[in-house]
Order: C-alpha cells, then structure tokens, then sequence
C-alpha cells in the first residue's frame, strides 16, 4: 500500500508523481492513497479522477501553502483518511524573478515560506506517521539549489536552503526508521516553465546545452521520484539526486579552449 501526499500536485512534477504513483501500485496488485495539496483547488479533481482511474484513492485538499497552518491540517486529514502514511513529497516551489539589489522583503518571505518552511512544517507534522510506517520524505528542489541562477537569487536560495535541510532531517531522523531525500531537476518543461521555452530558438539554445539534448518532461522526475520513495531506495537518505540529463557538467566544456587542442580523431 502506498499512502502518500504530493504538493503541487495539480501541474506539472506533482501531478506526474501522483500519478506514477497510482499506476505503479496498481501494477503491482497494490492500491495507492494519495492526498493532492494544491493552492489551484479547483485544477486538482481532474488528478484525483486520473488517480482513481488509474486504480487509486485520492484525497483532494486546496490551500496556500503560504499559510503556517495548512501543512498539518493537511496531514491530519491524510492520516485520518488513510489511516497513516508511508511517504511525503514537498513538490510544490515558488518563484519570482528580480534582482537581490532590489529585492522585496515580502517576496523574499514568500519564497521561502513555499519552498523551505512548508516542507519543513509537513514534514514535521507527518513524522509520527512516518516513523510508525518507516516511510520517507521526498523534497523536490532544483539545480538552482547549487547553481547561482539569476535573476532567481530568492529561489536559489531557498533551494539551498531545502537541500540542508534534507541532509539535517537525514541525519536526525535516519534512527527513527524515516528516509528523507531530494530529487533535483534540471530544464524541465511545465506549466510553470512553459513561458521560458515559448521562443523556438532559445529553447533550441537550452536544448543545445543539454548533453541530452532534450528538455526535460514532468514524467521523467516521476519516475525518480516514485523510485525514491519506494522499496527500491531503502538504504537511500541524505541523498540529493539530480535530474538534468548531464547539464551541470557542461560548464568547463561550454568554455573556449584557447590555446588547448582537441586530439585528432583516430580510426581504430
């Protein structure tokens, strides 16, 4: 049995993991329960009947995850629903581009309150549950998290800041039973990136720099992320995984050579 709750679970990475979750359970003669989070409350009763047809349960809760006092409410009536959990994936982020010269307090706030105290604050209030089933936590943070990326100083940040906090939690909660992880994605095409790739040529230009060559899609963190909360990582905890098809190593190749040549090819 799979007993979950997704963030952000009405687009993009949160909705593809609730529902790799779904199916994944049901393929193998299991039934997942899944509690959709979303601030867009009315986008998410779309999922939950993909996730029921998909073989599941699903729990659909609305809500800002701005507000101090949703993340244990919504665990509350997870855990009352499903009668405990086995795993919590903090998907849902936030970001808002400007300049740290300039930027505002309130928005600083935001970001952080979205993306690193929600996923505290859930986390905490699920960890009695957590420790009763040995499940796992699961924060979806970002490349952004170890590569400065402006003008998303706010969101950088704050991504670093989760991926500390993953490794904190690892630590402390490790002897309870409790895994706790993040997957880190890199170019990764969204509802909420789909903005960034409306002009063909800078998404070819993306593409390019990718030695995969392609833009990522929300299905391939899904299956990730269902493997990162699942039996097939149980000596896995602290572990940030990063999902970027290669793109943060291309730095130093992205660089002129100067006075270095490149080796003739040689048949052989």
């Amino acid at each position: 049995m799979t007993r979950c709750i997704v963030t952000g679970a009405a687009r993009g990475i949160g909705r593809a993991i609730a529902l790799r979750l779904a199916r994944d359970a049901a393929a193998c003669g299991g039934h997942a329960r899944i509690a959709l989070l979303d601030q867009h409350g009315a986008e998410l009763e779309p999922v939950a009947t993909l996730v029921r047809q998909a073989g599941g349960t699903a729990l659909a809760i609305g809500g800002d995850l701005c507000d101090a006092a949703l993340p244990a409410r919504a665990c509350a009536e997870a855990v009352s629903a499903f009668g405990g959990l086995d795993a919590v994936v903090c998907n849902a982020g936030f970001a808002a581009p400007g300049p740290l010269a300039t930027y505002g307090t309130d928005t600083w706030d935001r970001v952080f309150a979205v993306n690193t105290r929600a996923p505290f604050l859930l986390a905490q209030a699920a960890r009695p549950a957590l420790q009763a089933a040995r499940g796992s936590v699961l924060f979806v943070a970002s490349i952004s998290g170890t590569h400065a990326t402006p003008p998303l100083g706010a969101y950088s940040a704050s991504k670093a800041a989760t991926l500390m906090l993953m490794r904190q939690m690892a630590a402390e909660w490790g002897p309870d039973g409790i895994r706790v992880n993040a997957l880190s994605p890199g170019l990764t095409l969204t509802p909420g990136t789909a903005a960034a790739y409306q002009d063909p040529q800078a998404r070819r230009q993306r593409e390019a720099r990718v030695p995969l060559r392609r833009l990522a899609e929300a299905d391939d963190m899904a299956g990730v992320a269902a493997f990162l909360i699942g039996p097939d990582a149980a000596y896995v905890t602290g572990a940030e995984l990063v999902v970027d098809g290669g793109l943060s190593h291309t730095l130093m190749g992205s660089l002129p050579m100067g006075g270095w040549q490149r080796p003739a090819a040689t048949a052989g």
